[in-house]
């Protein structure tokens, strides 16, 4: 009897026993634990700091908006494909197995990987794609081949506005463009975390007040719309190719508040793809080259002279019949074609040098170099783009005998095609010099009065009629009423002096309605081919009417009556 109840009692015993045992093993677990937290050895606090690590955390940089929202710049998270020589299982078979399996070409696979065989980090995709990401998950695993997150500046709408937009470098700061100018604005500011781990280097916890996140750079808006951006690339482009010009630019303006709606170049560039291009392919040739303007300077030479009362709108002035004219002190002016006696106006209109020279005489030099500078040529328009060339605007002390005559024809000075369009603006708005902006903004802008309102309408009443019975009869629209001024420049001979033969740069530069001007282009196609066309009414007024005959009614302009055959008579209409 006594054995079967020993034996009953035997179970509970081990049992009691087992659960003291547990319990002091747990307790003298949690004490050490408690030692370790708050009284550490010091051997085990040495070794608890080697085992920590710190780790940077970026963030985004700012997104590049348009005007009309979208976004032209980002930060995405993106994967980058890799491989570890050192780790591949057959090096004969490997370049196919990758290649054919995500659709790259086997050879240059071999190439990338032969290169720097001996290094443990090959990149073979900085930038692996949706459909190839998913391959390579479908796929069989390849030993050697990993990915990689990071973060990557991509452009969403490729080679729109390329130049004007620029590029980031490897260490996420802006090389170029906007990018490089709003670099501090739109770069974040990094982070850091702290934390412990295991001895396979894989992380176990943050440490306590160790982490401080990152921050994001600011967000940017442009003035450029991308709707009118496509829309001068794309005539531009067409114009380029079809008289084989070597570059070209085309810039839209507000003339209210300066905003640049487009700034277009040929050849584009594509910042998504910054390796292996050429430094001037990536250049916003729209401000940073210079070149002589020609005729297209004349409007703003003929409206200092209309200002300074030196001629009047209905004098005669003998622009010969022969198209030559001797001066004074013996300089020979031609004229593309004999125009006779014209009047003032009709001298603008037909673009005539000997009437432009002859004026530009009584002018003055003075009177004629502040007219100039007040226009904004020899000096920056600060437009916050990079690289932005002053131009050439020699001092009067400078000037030789000839100087007089050349300015008001667009020779013996350079300008940027920027400088150009916003000093353009100045008859669309009334006289007034606006700073151009890249940035979108609110309202009217304000500026420096130039030349008096009424000067300014005249001129673009002349300007008016130099589209529909001047040089610029190409760019007259039956659906809007341009006014625009043609130019047609030489090349200067930078090494031997004069001119390149055969090379020309063809301008125009416009604005419209002409009622109510809501847009001002300027567009300057260089070097091309004489044999097909280089005169800038043949060359440069075409695309630019066909930009303002899809932009106005993108912007809400009502254009005019199909309907009505007959054609507008040109009116003086006040500002």
């Amino acid at each position: 009897m006594f054995q079967q109840a020993d034996a009953r009692r035997r179970p509970v015993v081990i049992a009691w026993t087992a659960a003291v045992i547990m319990t002091l093993v747990f307790a003298g677990l949690i004490g050490r634990v408690w030692q370790l937290q708050a009284r550490p050895q010091t051997s085990i606090t040495q070794l608890a700091g080697s085992q920590s690590s710190i780790a940077s955390l970026f963030g985004r940089r700012g997104t590049i908006y348009s005007r009309d929202g979208r976004a032209l710049a980002v930060t995405k998270v993106v994967k980058r494909l890799f491989v570890d020589p050192m780790l591949i299982d057959d090096p004969n078979t490997f370049s196919e197995r990758l290649g054919y399996g995500l659709g790259y070409d086997p050879a240059h696979v071999e190439q990338v990987i032969s290169r720097r065989f001996d290094s443990r980090y090959v990149v073979i995709d900085p930038w692996l794609s949706h459909e190839r990401d998913a391959r390579l998950r479908a796929m069989p695993r390849l030993p050697g081949l990993a990915t990689q997150r990071r973060l990557a500046r991509l452009y969403p709408h490729g080679n729109l506005a390329g130049q004007v937009l620029g590029v980031v470098g490897v260490d996420r700061r802006g090389l170029e463009g906007l990018e490089l100018t709003l670099n501090s604005q739109l770069s974040p500011a990094g982070g850091r975390i702290a934390y412990l781990r295991d001895a396979r280097r894989r992380p176990l916890w943050a440490t306590d007040n160790q982490h401080q996140p990152p921050r994001d750079g600011q967000d940017v808006r442009l003035s450029i719309d991308v709707t009118i951006q496509h829309i001068a690339e794309q005539q531009l482009a067409v114009t380029c190719q079809r008289y084989k010009a070597s570059h070209g630019n085309m810039i839209a303006i507000n003339p209210r508040t300066g905003e640049i709606l487009a700034m277009a170049n040929y050849p584009p560039f594509d910042p998504n793809k910054l390796a292996g291009s050429n430094a001037d392919l990536r250049r916003n040739r729209c401000v940073t080259d210079v070149f002589e303007p020609g005729s297209t300077f004349k409007p703003f030479v003929w409206a200092a002279a209309t200002q300074a009362g030196v001629v009047h709108l209905d004098e005669m002035i003998d622009c010969t019949t022969s198209g030559a004219y001797r001066l004074p002190f013996g300089r020979v002016l031609h004229d593309a074609h004999a125009n006779g006696l014209q009047t003032w106006d009709g001298v603008l209109i037909k673009s005539s040098n000997i009437g432009m020279g002859q004026v530009g005489m009584r002018l003055g030099p003075r009177r004629m170099h502040d007219a100039v500078r007040r226009f904004g040529f020899g000096v920056v328009a600060g437009n916050e783009l990079p690289g932005e060339a002053v131009g050439i605007v020699h001092p009067v002390r400078r000037w030789s005998k000839y100087t007089i005559t050349s300015v008001p024809m667009g020779q013996e000075i350079a300008v940027t095609a920027m400088q150009l369009t916003r000093a353009f603006c100045v008859f669309a708005n009334g006289g007034v010099l606006l700073r151009p902006t890249i940035f979108a903004v609110d309202g009217d802008a304000a500026g420096e009065r130039v030349i008096g309102g009424q000067t300014a309408d005249v001129t673009r009443y002349v300007l008016r009629r130099v589209v529909s019975e001047g040089t610029g009869r190409r760019a007259n629209s039956k659906m809007y009423d341009l006014f625009g001024k043609t130019g047609t420049a030489q090349v200067p001979d930078r090494v031997h002096g004069g001119y390149e033969a055969d090379q020309y740069v063809a301008s125009f530069l416009a604005g419209a309605p002409y009622d109510r001007p809501r847009i001002v282009i300027g567009c300057f196609i260089h070097r091309p081919d004489k044999q097909i066309g280089y005169y800038g009414g043949i060359v440069a007024a075409p695309p630019v009417k066909q930009v303002v005959e899809q932009v106005l009614p993108y912007l809400g302009v009502t254009p005019n009556d199909p309907h009505d055959d007959d054609p507008r008579p040109v009116q003086l209409v006040s500002h």
